[in-house]
């Protein structure tokens, strides 16, 4: 049995338990491969539940299995501890790897941890509620940077997506096409991003390229990184298409 279909099996019993109490109930943070293994699941399409990472762009995503009518809203169990360096002028530039170093230096588990955002010389982790209080307290350096943290909600401004516009030129909306532009392919290139399971579209991996997108759709591409498409701008004489996309940066 691997590691993903011992975690499916555990957001199972999650579902299946929320079922009986009729109470939500709750995972640590599931990675993205993680999550494809649940919406790929026959059985999980019985059950009730959202995956949510705390804030619209997350990567990261925890279950919340139950049925509002039943159980009223969620409480999910999500908070942020902001993280700044005590001294801006002496403040090393930290990358998500160091952050994340950090993190799993003090021995806390992964799930956990959502996604870090870092911006500018601060970081923002998302994490499990129960853990967050521990976080904010334990950490106090990043590699050699000593940093503060606190413990904040979820709804601040330097957490909301940061997007680029981007117009590419595609022969249609199939995701082969547009993911070969995006990434800045050729055909064939793009096409072992679908063989190495790189290519999710609204955080579920894809395999079918010859699929097409609708507008709203979130594009991942594993290495290249993610995009919301917004649709078709206009047709060219030689029947190609601009489409618009939305860059996360």
């Amino acid at each position: 049995m691997t590691a993903n279909d011992t975690a499916l099996r555990h957001l199972l019993d999650l579902c299946r338990r929320s079922e009986k109490t009729g109470r939500w109930q709750y995972s640590g943070f599931l990675t993205p491969a993680e999550q494809d293994e649940l919406l790929r699941c026959p059985e999980a399409a019985g059950f009730s539940y959202v995956l949510t990472g705390g804030y619209e762009a997350a990567e990261r995503k925890i279950l919340a299995a139950g049925n509002e009518a039943e159980a009223g809203p969620p409480e999910i169990p999500i908070s942020v501890v902001a993280v700044k360096p005590k001294s801006l002028k002496y403040a090393e530039d930290l990358s998500h790897r160091d952050y994340l170093g950090a993190i799993m230096n003090l021995g806390i588990e992964r799930s956990l941890v959502g996604d870090i955002l870092v911006r500018d010389k601060q970081a923002w982790f998302f994490c499990l509620t129960t853990a967050a209080e521990m976080l904010a307290s334990a950490l106090t350096q990043v590699r050699r940077t000593s940093v503060t943290a606190e413990v904040t909600g979820t709804d601040i401004p330097e957490v909301q997506p940061v997007y680029a516009p981007i117009r590419l030129n595609v022969i249609s909306e199939r995701l082969d096409a547009v993911t070969a532009a995006f990434t800045g392919l050729s055909r064939g290139q793009a096409d072992k991003l679908f063989a190495a399971e790189k290519v999710f579209v609204n955080g579920r991996n894809v395999t079918d390229r010859s699929s097409k997108l609708k507008e709203g759709d979130i594009l991942s591409v594993r290495g290249f990184g993610k995009a919301v498409y917004d649709g078709i701008e206009h047709e060219t004489k030689k029947n190609r298409l601009w489409v618009s996309l939305r860059k996360y940066v």
